[in-house]
């Protein structure tokens, strides 16, 4: 064994630990450690849980894994019975869509100048620099006048 003297002259000579003794040791400590935490993962992974249902059985209510026990055998619907009910759906619908006020679209009033705002926005979309500028005052959202002087389609239509 070997010993160090830590404090100098005068002190008690203290065994040096090597680092594969403290290793040991240390795994030792940790080991039981390690060993609880794998169990724990593999205990958590392998449980799966199961769906629940809420069964109320002569008023009261019970949790379990099977399906709630019923009275009656299921009866699957005819493919008459699944017709005559979409007939139903789609009568409800129609009706009430018959019922609700239909919104037509505002008529297009007619200028002297001939044009009438459309929806078209851009210069590709004009015949005539005299259609640009009736877009340009009376249509909202045209993106026809890029340097905001006022004059429309500069490069197709109306030129300076």
């Amino acid at each position: 064994m070997v010993y160090a003297a830590p404090g100098g002259p005068g002190t008690m000579p203290v065994p040096a630990r090597s680092a594969q003794t403290l290793g040991r040791k240390t795994m030792r400590n940790i080991s039981p450690l390690l060993c609880a935490f794998a169990a724990f993962v593999a205990a958590a992974s392998g449980v799966h849980a199961a769906p629940m249902n809420k069964c109320v059985i002569n008023g009261s209510v019970t949790y379990q894994q099977a399906p709630c026990p019923s009275n009656q055998a299921r009866k699957d619907p005819t493919l008459e019975e699944l017709n005559a009910a979409e007939r139903k759906r789609r009568a409800a619908a129609a009706s009430a869509a018959a019922a609700a006020p239909r919104e037509t679209p505002p008529a297009r009033a007619a200028t002297p100048s001939g044009f009438s705002c459309d929806g078209r926005r851009y210069c590709s979309q004009m015949r005539s620099c005299a259609e640009a500028k009736y877009f340009l005052a009376n249509c909202p959202g045209v993106k026809m006048d890029g340097d905001n002087d006022g004059l429309p389609c500069e490069e197709q239509w109306c030129s300076p």
